[in-house]
């Protein structure tokens, strides 16, 4: 007994023509429309995503790229995705692509160079059309590379950034100084800055403590620590070997407030914290985090605004926006007789 086996063929996919023909329009709008371009009515807006959803179509970026040598998305790429000051930028870059009709698509080096570089080779290889490197981590000539390749902006302060790319940043240097100013301020005298990481923007944000501090005749302390190793903040604390206390980001800041509690040191009676990036954290601890604001949001903007300049004029000079970080006071930093009664 023979058996015939039946195999069925895959639907041809629905096409840009068809959706437009469904909907009543022209092809051109239609495409701008299912793009979230402006200069389409909602009308018929609706008429197209109406017939698109129904017919099952799917923009193709891979045939848009190949026709328009364009793909409609940014690339993306995070130092570290549990960052919230990194979130912060993300969601200013997508909202402002949002706007252009553009789309982007992040992805993060998990806070090792070398994995930087490996997930933007692949956004690289998804034919993106410029790429956001929200990181200060990436080899001066991976960025070199990338920006005579295509158009390249990077978020973070960079020691000598190459000719070849954009930098948006807050002047980490001006935003440290601030903080340690406003601790000897407070007549803090034993000043630590205690980092998880060296970076660029770490060592700027150093720099500008440190030559404060010592230009009023103190010596600050450098503390590196691994993430996963806190001994050594832990020693520092119950020795009292700080008075005053700027980290290297609020979830470092949030840390150190957990590990003061732990040894009985009081925040700020005995030690003032001051965080940096000031994000959401800073008022979900008690008690709350004094720390340096950068506009992030606004950062990621203007990342957009000058990859998609780039792009039309590629042999422009290179620009280093650097905007003026402000420090925000908090109960953190404190005078004793001055906390909140909140408990």
């Amino acid at each position: 007994m023979s058996t015939t086996t039946q195999y069925t063929t895959r639907a041809s996919r629905p096409t840009i023509i068809s959706v437009a023909q469904r909907a009543g329009v022209s092809k051109s709008l239609a495409s701008r429309a299912l793009r979230g371009e402006t200069g389409v009515s909602q009308e018929k807006r609706n008429r197209v995503l109406q017939a698109a959803e129904e017919l099952g179509y799917r923009l193709n970026s891979a045939a848009r790229s190949l026709v328009s040598n364009e793909s409609g998305i940014l690339g993306v790429v995070l130092n570290d995705i549990g960052n919230a000051h990194h979130a912060q930028i993300v969601s200013g870059i997508e909202t402002a692509a949002r706007a252009r009709g553009l789309r982007t698509l992040i992805t993060h080096g998990a806070r090792h160079s070398h994995e930087l570089v490996h997930q933007t080779n692949t956004l690289m290889e998804m034919q993106v059309d410029g790429l956001i490197i929200v990181s200060s981590w990436m080899p001066h000539g991976t960025l070199r590379a990338l920006g005579q390749e295509l158009p390249t902006v990077v978020v973070a302060h960079l020691d000598e950034p190459p000719d070849q790319v954009d930098v948006v940043a807050s002047d980490d240097v001006i935003g440290a100084t601030a903080a340690a100013k406003h601790l000897v301020d407070l007549g803090r005298h034993r000043i630590g800055y205690l980092t998880r990481s060296m970076s660029a923007t770490s060592k700027a944000r150093w720099h500008g403590i440190s030559d404060y501090a010592r230009s009023v005749a103190l010596d600050p302390e450098l503390l590196h620590f691994e993430s996963e190793d806190v001994s050594a903040v832990l020693t520092g604390l119950e020795e009292r070997r700080w008075d005053g206390v700027v980290t290297n980001n609020d979830q470092t800041a949030a840390e150190v407030l957990r590990l003061a509690r732990a040894c009985g040191v009081d925040v700020p009676t005995e030690l003032a914290l001051v965080g940096y990036d000031n994000t959401a954290l800073t008022q979900l601890v008690y008690p709350s985090l004094t720390s340096v604001d950068q506009p992030q949001q606004e950062m990621g903007t203007r990342a957009v605004t000058l990859l998609l300049a780039r792009r039309v004029q590629r042999d422009s000079v290179p620009v280093r926006d650097y905007y003026r970080p402000q420090l925000v006071v908090r109960q953190s930093t404190e005078a004793a007789g001055d906390r909140s009664a909140l408990s």
